[in-house]
């Protein structure tokens, strides 16, 4: 009797120090990660794409200028994250506008207004009745990095 109960301690005790290092390490894999903020897991990359990807290939005016509004609902959204603001550009007869890009300055309350800005000009040129074709390229990181839009 007095062996079994020292062989559940010794077990139990053994299970105690197995749950702290199994802390110790999740708690060292964190702090690791803490410092990278700039980089996207995988996931997170898939999730972003996914909202863009069902506008690729060909679609409809309507489509394009929903599109176009997700592109201004997420610039507005991640303002402070430059990665996630595609260059967004329109192709079509008679639209002599600028490209809309998030640039260097996308960041700033202006970068990202003049961003915004010239996403609703483009929306604003958009037929909805035509056929466009949507492509997307993605850039080195796998996240989507430019929207082009032709007539």
């Amino acid at each position: 009797m007095e062996n079994s109960s020292k062989a559940l301690i010794m077990a139990a005790s053994v299970l105690v120090a197995i749950m702290i290092i199994a802390l110790g390490v999740t708690i060292f894999n964190k702090a690791q990660n803490a410092g990278d903020t700039t980089s996207l897991d995988t996931t997170e990359i898939n999730m972003f794409n996914q909202k863009f990807e069902r506008y690729n290939n060909t679609q409809l005016g309507s489509q394009v200028k929903s599109l176009i509004s997700f592109a201004i609902s997420n610039a507005s959204t991640n303002k402070d994250d430059q990665i996630k603001l595609p260059t967004v550009t329109l192709t079509e007869s008679g639209y002599t506008g600028e490209n809309a890009k998030g640039g260097t300055d996308a960041t700033s309350v202006t970068g990202n207004k003049d961003y915004i800005n010239t996403l609703a000009d483009m929306r604003n040129v958009v037929t909805s009745t035509h056929p466009y074709t949507v492509k997307l390229d993605y850039g080195e990181s796998g996240i989507i990095k430019q929207i082009n839009i032709n007539w």
